[in-house]
Order: C-alpha cells, then structure tokens, then sequence
C-alpha cells in the first residue's frame, strides 16, 4: 500500500508517534443516512477526549463520509484510530478515485469538503489499497 500525503512529509511517523489502538470501526452503506451515523458514532467515542476539538472531528467525518457516499457509491468503513501524538479518522471505501482538493467556488454548491478537511484537520491523506482507497484526518492532542 503506497501512502500519498497532501502536506508533502514523507515520514508520517514524525507527526503520528506510533500506532496505539483502533478505537472504533464500523461499516455504512452508500446512504445520505450515514453522514449523521458517523457523526453520532464519533461523539460517543471522542466526547470524552477532551483534548481533541470534537466539532472539527465531526466537520471533518462529515465531509469524508459524504464524499465516499457521493463519489464511490459504494459501503464504507469508518475507523478512529489513536496515535501516539493524535487521533485519525479514517473512512475507507472501494473506489480508488482519489480525492480532489477543487478551487473554491462560491457560486457553487458543492466543491468545499476537502477544503473543510484542510482547514479543520492537522494533517490528512489517502491511501491506495487493493480494494480501494482509505482517507484520513489526523488531529492532534492539545
């Protein structure tokens, strides 16, 4: 699996520290539903972590999971993992279309998310896998 990393740091480790546990996985369909279900899943396991700012956490599982249901159409698995310095969150799908940082529109409707994620997230990504892709946003413990 090759890693590709919008911030252009090769050694993601530097940022990550080392990998601790999967918090929480679960699978979604394809369904406009699963936006508020990944929203309500997040919250019950990151309210409690105090040092990581929940609101950016949900903004950004929003628009990871609403692309996946948009662009791949496809079931969706959606992990938080902890890291040694943060916490990703990562959704994976089975399309391997990668995603599109678009120039901003205002006119437009659609075209922010990864903007979003961008401005919410300390560090994001994507990975290729043989099923499909995985997209991540790490944020940081204060």
């Amino acid at each position: 699996m090759s890693a590709f990393n919008e911030s252009g740091h090769s050694d993601l480790a530097i940022y990550f520290g080392d990998f601790l546990t999967t918090i929480a996985s679960w699978t979604l369909p394809a369904m406009t539903e699963s936006v508020l279900l990944a929203r309500q899943q997040v919250t019950d396991f990151l309210s409690a972590e105090s040092s990581i700012d929940l609101e950016h956490a949900l903004a950004v599982t929003s628009e990871l999971v609403a692309n996946s249901v948009v662009h791949a159409a496809t079931e969706l698995q959606v992990v938080l993992e902890r890291w040694q310095y943060m916490v990703k969150v990562v959704v994976a799908d089975s399309n391997n279309q990668i995603p599109v940082m678009k120039s901003l529109d205002v006119a437009m409707d659609c075209g922010r998310g990864m903007h979003i994620v961008e401005e919410y997230s300390d560090l994001w990504g994507y990975e290729l896998t043989e099923n499909g892709k995985r997209i991540w946003a790490g944020f940081k413990f204060a």
